[in-house]
């Protein structure tokens, strides 16, 4: 398997890996460890947070207009989100761990520390991205910030899209990387039984899943699963004002099985009857945001169960979305059909004040969750 390491810059030159299915083409890397920080000149002129970015998951429009689109506005986030990122107290090294049967092999990111004990404990990262778009560098910015902060070893798992690559692909690809982990906790200097499972929006509904998936199976055990802003539920896709929901939940499952009685509970784990014997769970949710309710259900589903739950409601806040290009080369926010509207800055937008409040409400958002996985994953330091 072959194993590199890699630098600031996190890779967006793959957005597509759904359309091909194998391994990851990825351009090679420069390999330079001693600048802390690489700025992208082409990116926009503010920087993003890359949690933030998965709240609007991936794309800034409210309507799909296409995958190949879906994906090229992924790749401008990402962009967006990894400028100048400072990479003290973590190693990065991409390799690729052996696929589901009949499946090509997975490509996944892992994020030492370089601090802490050894072994660390191991958090695996399913990024977001409605099921049909996204890449390593998704949440890179984000899982270097957790890796540092907890003395953990994040492995990031880059699965394979729909619509190429429709269920149940990426949840496959999610339970190998796991059985990888575990089977080569040794060498990657992890303890095996301090292992979570952490995702955003889409990305948190894998997670779900795999909690799921690994107790039917008598697989690994999970000390938590962290969901953030957690998608669940194919049903609600048709209900409130994002006709993509629905979009990407076809792309996922096949056209027209949402909704129905066809799909099964690890492709959404809402439809989950039997909670029971799940690992405790961190649930966040967002006020305003369309997968409040079922984040909220789905807590209140564990608890009832008797699975330890932390929720935690996180107040509505203005995000800041990246704008469209135009064919001039000039940007413009994109609010709906025919709309003309000039991008604007998050501040010119909504005040300094609001900025303020949003970045507070990231700020501590971060930190509830942070301490919830010290105290799940034992971390003494």
């Amino acid at each position: 398997m072959p194993i590199r390491q890699i630098s600031a810059f996190a890779d967006v030159e793959h957005p597509h890996r759904g359309e091909h299915g194998g391994g990851s083409g990825r351009k090679g890397a420069d390999g330079d460890h001693g600048c802390p920080t690489r700025v992208l000149e082409d990116a926009v002129p503010y920087r993003f947070d890359s949690e933030r970015a998965a709240l609007i998951e991936i794309t800034p429009h409210p309507l799909l207009d296409g995958i190949s689109a879906h994906r090229a506005r992924a790749t401008e986030l990402i962009l967006a989100a990894t400028r100048e990122i400072d990479l003290t107290g973590v190693n990065i090294t991409d390799t690729t761990v052996p696929g589901p049967p009949d499946a090509p092999d997975v490509a996944v990111r892992i994020y030492t520390p370089l601090i802490g004990s050894r072994p660390t404990p191991a958090i695996l990262h399913l990024r977001g991205g409605g099921f049909v778009a996204g890449a390593l560098g998704t949440d890179h910015r984000a899982n270097i910030e957790l890796g540092r902060a907890l003395g953990a070893t994040v492995i990031s798992v880059d699965y394979r899209l729909a619509p190429e690559n429709p269920y149940p692909a990426a949840i496959e690809d999610c339970y190998a990387a796991l059985l990888w982990t575990v089977d080569r906790a040794d060498r990657l200097g992890v303890d095996p039984t301090r292992l979570a499972v952490h995702g955003v929006n889409t990305g948190a509904g894998l997670a779900a899943a795999l909690a799921l998936l690994a107790r039917d199976r008598g697989g690994p055990a999970l000390c938590c699963q962290c969901l953030l802003r957690p998608e669940l539920d194919d049903r609600r896709a048709r209900v409130g004002p994002r006709p993509d929901a629905a979009a990407r939940w076809d792309a996922y499952l096949g056209a027209g099985v949402a909704g129905t009685d066809e799909v099964p509970v690890y492709a959404a784990p809402a439809r989950a009857t039997d909670l029971r014997g799940l690992p405790p769970a961190y649930v966040s949710v967002q006020e305003g945001d369309r997968l409040l309710d079922e984040g909220v259900a789905y807590a209140a589903r564990l608890r009832a169960a008797g699975v330890p739950v932390d929720l935690r409601h996180q107040p509505a806040s203005p995000v800041a979305v990246a704008p469209a290009p135009t064919a001039s080369g000039a940007v413009r926010c994109t609010g709906g059909p025919g709309s003309r509207r000039r991008h604007r800055s998050p501040a010119a937008v909504h005040g300094t004040a609001g900025v303020s409040r949003e970045a507070a409400g990231v700020s501590r958002e971060r930190d509830d969750r942070i301490s919830y996985l010290r105290a799940a994953l034992k971390i003494r330091f």
